[in-house]
């Protein structure tokens, strides 16, 4: 069998400063001794990742242990060191994503979902098609500021309020707003971790995601996206209700009775919407005025802490501490970083930009429609967090072989990866979330019964953002 000798990178030789190779072992050349030294480290590594994905996808162990697992094989076998994980792992990303935790934690609190929630649906004018479109879409709007799961955790009990009043299966409204909060979780930096790590890995602003080149970014593709395919999916649903216009109106009197906003503080919304304000526009800011990531996330939780404490309302700030410290999010990436550098370390992230470059022929616009469309399928069996931490070096070598802005690709890589999470209800875990809630409530979703209600939505979110992206950003 014939070795390739040159199948790793050469400048991989200055990450093995532990290893003699002048010593070698009788009878194996110095080179050869190389080569099994950098295969055997790819190998433990693609397991690794293998296992990983295995593992997550199969849900018996919880993601957190699954990471620190990982990460303990990878130091014990000298795949990476500890110097490696201090040096490469984004602190300043798992700060931001903490703080973001305790803020969502907050925005729960004060009751600024609830009291928006209740405004807007009170004007759908007694439509069911308007009710289904508006708290999907308004569980798309906030879940650009607020994490996907506490999104649906927020809306669950509204849907099925609305859903019990007007006599119809909450089923598919309730996935139909998952699978929104679930699209506009990347339209901004702050939704969703790998929109936050994406920010941190390209020194992208908030506004970076509205606008980026002059030209529309991720902000308007995930909410174009997210519109047709609510609009389209709402109108399936409706096609399968069959209710009287009474029974309906009746319904809507009744849910108009409920007061929603009782149970709301408005000075603790004023608060709450003032931080989240500032905090929007220092990240605006953030490469003017060099501020790091979590120092901006820390004024917003710092801010809203101190005016609690100043109303004497420990509980909320208790809360919020309780609740939003993830810690077991923060081990889970901590692990995840360290396999993606191990990606790049050992070579693997060339060798598969290398193949990418080679399938797209070179062609800017075949290349990132396979990063869409790869992305779409990978994202809807694993979670899109470890994918997208992974891609990233991979990301960075096919920009440098095509010589086009990595942001770009990066771009087709967060639309695949976003809008992909929505096929299965493993692919994300707001999904889960969603499926649970409804078996508590006597539903019981299966996985095909799932992609039936996914498929359409998902299609056409995926197809009409590939569009736009390659228009706006290749073809023009």
């Amino acid at each position: 069998m014939k070795v390739n000798l040159l199948i790793t990178p050469l400048n991989t030789l200055s990450y093995y400063p532990e290893i003699n190779f002048n010593i070698g072992l009788k009878g194996i050349p110095n080179n050869l001794l190389q080569y099994l030294v950098y295969e055997m480290y790819e190998i433990i590594v693609l397991l690794c990742f293998a296992i990983l994905i295995a593992l997550l996808i199969l849900g018996k162990i919880e993601r957190h242990w699954l990471s620190l697992a990982i990460l303990f094989v990878l130091i014990v076998t000298h795949t990476v060191n500890i110097n490696d994980v201090v040096l490469f792992v984004d602190w300043d990303v798992l700060g931001l994503i903490l703080a973001m935790s305790i803020l969502t934690i907050y925005l729960e609190e004060c009751g600024l979902m609830d009291m928006a929630s209740q405004f807007i649906l009170k004007h759908t004018s007694k439509s069911v098609f308007r009710t289904i479109f508006i708290s999907s879409f308004i569980a798309g709007l906030v879940s650009i500021f607020l994490e996907n799961v506490s999104v649906v955790l927020l809306f669950a009990p509204i849907v099925f309020r609305l859903c019990r009043a007007i006599g119809i299966n909450p089923v598919e409204p309730l996935i139909l707003m998952t699978l929104s909060a679930n699209i506009a979780g990347s339209a901004t930096m702050i939704g969703d971790p790998p929109a936050i790590i994406t920010a941190s890995a390209f020194k992208l602003t908030f506004i970076d995601f509205i606008i980026y080149d002059g030209k529309p970014s991720m902000f308007f593709f995930t909410l174009i996206s997210m519109i047709l395919a609510i609009a389209i999916s709402s109108w399936n649903v409706l096609k399968s209700i069959k209710n009287t216009k009474m029974g309906i109106v009746e319904g809507f009197n009744n849910y108009n009775q409920v007061n929603v906003m009782k149970g709301s503080n408005r000075s603790f919304v004023i608060e709450t919407t003032i931080f989240l304000l500032i905090k929007i526009v220092l990240l605006s800011i953030r490469n003017v005025i060099h501020i790091p990531l979590t120092i901006i996330a820390l004024i917003a939780v710092g801010g809203i802490s101190i005016a609690r404490l100043l109303h004497h309302d420990l509980q909320s700030i208790k809360n919020a501490v309780k609740h939003g410290f993830e810690w077991k999010l923060i081990i889970f990436l901590v692990g995840v970083f360290t396999l993606s550098y191990a990606f790049q370390k050992h070579g693997i992230a060339e060798r598969v930009g290398k193949t990418m470059y080679s399938l797209g022929m070179s062609s800017t616009l075949i290349v990132t429609s396979i990063i869409i469309w790869i992305s779409v399928a990978l994202s809807a069996v694993i979670d899109n967090v470890p994918y997208v931490v992974t891609m990233i070096p991979v990301i960075k070598t096919l920009s440098n072989m095509m010589s086009i802005d990595p942001v770009v690709l990066m771009w087709s890589l967060l639309l695949g990866t976003t809008l992909g999470g929505n096929l299965t209800y493993i692919g994300a875990s707001a999904n889960v979330t969603a499926v649970r809630i409804l078996e508590k409530q006597g539903y019981r979703v299966s996985f095909q019964k799932f992609i039936t209600i996914s498929l359409i939505y998902n299609t056409i979110a995926v197809v009409s953002a590939w569009i736009l992206f390659e228009f706006i950003y290749i073809i023009s």
